[in-house]
C-alpha cells in the first residue's frame, strides 16, 4: 500500500493565525482561510491520515492548537504549538473514506506565531487515486478579474489578478501516462455578472474536463462526468475563463484533479514567479516563495518514498552564468540536479538520477545562483514522489530516457530540457 506526502508551506512565512480560527488547507500554499469550506480536499480513496508535522517559525505569548479536520469536523490528530521549532503527533490517525473532505484547523490564540511548512501522510488501503492540488484561499488582493483568461498550475499556489496571462509559465511536464479525473475547485466569494469556467488544460490545449459556475455562486464544483489521458511527456496546467463578465470579481479556494498512478508531483510554484540574484531555498510544496534561511524550507519525510524528474519552469533569466537547482537532503545537494544555462528559459529537467528519501531524512529545494550577477526567475520547481512500496526495483526513474537536452517544437520561443 502506497504512503503519499502531503506538505503545504510558506518559507517567506505565513502569520495569520491568531485572532480566530483559521482553516489551512492540506497540500500547496500554507494560508490561513476564515472559511472552511475554501481549504476543503477532497479525496477519492480509502486513507489512513497520519503523521501530522508543523514547523513554527516564529511563536509570540500563548500556545496554539492545531488539528486535523475531516467533514467539518475535528479529526483525530492534533499538536499544540510552544515555540519554535519543529511539533509532531506520530500517534494519532484519521480514517478517510472516498468522498471525505480534509483540512487542518488552526485554533484561535493571542499574540502572532509564524508557520513554514506543514505535512501529514496518506496511505492508500484502496484503489491508490492521488490527488495534485493548488490553491488561493481568497485573502486580501488575490481576487481574478473579469475578461481575460488566465492560467494556474497543477500544485502550489493561485494567486488571483497575478495570475499567469501566458500559458507556458505554468506547464508541468507529466512523466508518466495517466488519466485526470474529478476536475474540482471551490469559489469562496463571487460577484461576476456572467459564467466563468475552470478547466484542464493538455500541452496548451483544452482537455475534456471544465467547470461552469454561474455568475454569483459560491461553493465547490466538480466535473464527475469527463477526464483526461494524458501522455508521458504532456505538458498540463489549469486555467480559468472570465470574459463572459463584464463586472465584478472572484476569489477561488482550491483547484484539484485526481489520478490513479505510481507517481505525484510535489512542487512549489507561483504563477508570476519570484527573481531572485542569490542562493535561496524552497519548499517541497509550498507557494514559490523563497528564503535564504534552508530550515525554515525544510520537511522531514514521514515515509520513504523515491524522488525523481527534478523539473523547473524559468520564465526569466538576467543572471550572468548559469544556475543549478537541486532537491536538497539532510542540508546537503542529491543527485537531483537542474543546470539552466545563462539567459535561457523554459522547461528544464532531470530524467536521469532519482534519490532515495528515508523516513526522518529533511528535504527541500535549493537554487544555487552562481557566481554572476542578475536574477533569475521560477515559476514551478517540482518533483514526482514515487512510494517505495509501489515501484519495483526501487523506483529508479525511467530508464530510455537519455541525459540530455531537447527542444519542444510545439512551444513556440520556448523549450524543454531533458537532463
Amino acid at each position: 500500500m502506497p504512503t503519499w506526502e502531503l506538505a503545504v508551506g510558506s518559507t517567506s512565512g505565513s502569520s495569520s493565525f491568531s485572532t480566530t480560527n483559521r482553516f489551512p488547507a492540506v497540500a500547496g500554499f500554507l494560508t490561513p482561510s476564515l472559511t472552511e469550506s475554501g481549504a476543503q480536499l477532497k479525496v477519492f480513496s480509502t486513507y489512513t491520515w497520519a503523521n501530522f508535522y508543523v514547523r513554527c517559525l516564529t511563536w509570540l505569548t500563548a500556545n496554539h492548537v492545531l488539528r486535523s479536520r475531516v467533514g467539518g469536523l475535528n479529526g483525530n490528530m492534533t499538536v499544540t504549538v510552544t515555540g519554535t521549532g519543529v511539533f509532531q503527533d506520530t500517534i494519532n490517525t484519521d480514517s478517510l473514506v472516498s468522498g471525505n473532505l480534509i483540512n487542518y484547523i488552526a485554533e484561535s490564540s493571542s499574540g502572532a506565531k509564524t508557520y513554514g511548512m506543514w505535512g501529514s501522510t496518506l496511505q492508500d488501503t484502496g484503489t491508490n487515486a492521488i490527488v495534485q492540488m493548488a490553491n488561493q484561499q481568497s485573502n486580501a488582493g488575490t481576487s481574478i478579474t473579469f475578461g481575460i483568461t488566465r492560467f494556474g498550475p497543477i500544485a502550489g499556489r493561485l494567486i488571483g489578478t497575478a495570475m499567469a496571462t501566458t500559458e507556458t509559465d505554468v506547464q508541468y511536464t507529466i512523466r508518466r501516462a495517466t488519466t485526470y479525473t474529478n476536475l474540482r475547485v471551490s469559489v469562496r466569494s463571487n460577484t461576476f455578472d456572467g459564467a466563468t469556467t475552470w478547466a484542464f488544460r493538455v500541452d496548451a490545449g483544452a482537455g475534456a474536463q471544465s467547470v461552469s459556475i454561474a455568475g454569483g455562486t459560491t461553493g465547490a464544483f466538480e466535473d464527475t462526468t469527463n477526464s483526461d489521458v494524458v501522455a508521458a511527456a504532456s505538458e498540463v496546467n489549469h486555467s480559468i475563463n472570465t470574459t463572459a463578465s463584464t463586472l465584478g470579481v472572484i476569489f477561488m479556494g482550491l483547484a484539484q484533479v485526481a489520478h490513479i498512478s505510481t507517481s505525484r508531483e510535489t512542487a512549489t510554484a507561483i504563477p508570476i514567479g519570484g527573481s531572485n540574484a542569490s542562493d535561496r531555498y524552497y519548499g517541497a510544496e509550498a507557494d514559490g516563495t523563497s528564503t535564504v534561511t534552508e530550515s525554515d524550507s525544510q520537511i522531514a519525510a514521514r515515509a520513504a518514498f523515491i524522488a525523481s524528474s527534478l523539473f523547473v519552469n524559468i520564465t526569466a533569466h538576467g543572471a550572468s552564468s548559469g544556475v543549478n537547482y537541486f532537491l536538497r537532503q539532510n542540508t546537503g545537494n542529491s543527485a537531483l540536479t537542474v543546470n539552466v544555462p545563462a539567459s535561457e528559459t523554459g522547461l528544464f529537467e532531470n530524467t536521469a538520477d532519482s534519490v532515495s528519501i528515508a523516513v526522518a531524512d529533511v528535504y527541500n529545494y535549493f537554487q544555487d545562483h552562481g557566481g554572476g550577477a542578475g536574477g533569475i526567475t521560477p515559476t514551478i520547481i517540482g518533483m514526482a514522489q514515487g512510494p517505495t512500496d509501489a515501484i519495483s526495483g526501487g523506483g529508479k526513474g525511467y530508464p530510455g530516457q537519455m541525459h540530455n537536452r531537447r527542444p519542444r517544437s510545439r512551444i513556440v520561443g520556448r523549450g524543454l530540457k531533458v537532463l
